[in-house]
């Protein structure tokens, strides 16, 4: 709370009745009584939105796909190395090892070729068609600039007429 001022001619002694600040409580809208205020819900989107995943790029159905696809190769390879430490047999036999080397590598490469080579271009034109849609300021302004350039155009020069 901020100190009152005595320079201040409001809070003195001697100050006219009805100079002093009124509540910060009068100074709301007041509504009605039983009116309610319908608000739409935080979580309806525009149509026009991209949806963001937890990381704040955009997204789509096709990314979610190829995503997932992701997540089970990366899990699968994460299984097989489980797999070789658990089970004594595997770990005893040197062609399996080396068969599940290989089984992980593979599936490591894949995931990894899907999150650069996949997703990745499709984030990119996601997010450039977002950018290519102008907002509605800029489209009336390039309107305006377009009716400016075809007006002029119309125009003739009194000395080309001859």
């Amino acid at each position: 709370m901020s100190q009152r001022s005595y320079s201040n001619e409001r809070y003195r002694k001697g100050a006219n009745i009805g100079s002093t600040r009124k509540s910060a409580a009068k100074a709301k809208p007041v509504r009605k009584q039983g009116s309610v205020e319908v608000t739409k819900s935080v979580k309806s989107k525009k149509k026009d939105e991209i949806e963001k995943d937890w990381s704040g790029l955009p997204t789509s159905p096709e990314i979610k796909k190829w995503r997932t696809v992701w997540w089970v190769l990366l899990l699968s390879g994460l299984a097989a190395i489980a797999a070789s430490w658990a089970i004594p047999e595997i770990r005893d036999n040197e062609r399996l090892v080396s068969v599940v080397s290989i089984v992980v590598l593979a599936v490591s490469l894949a995931a990894i070729l899907i999150d650069v080579v996949v997703i990745r271009k499709l984030r990119k034109e996601l997010i450039a068609k977002a950018e290519k849609k102008p907002s509605p300021k800029q489209e009336a302004h390039a309107a305006a600039e377009q009716g400016d350039s075809g007006a002029q155009q119309g125009k003739h020069d009194p000395k080309d007429a001859s």
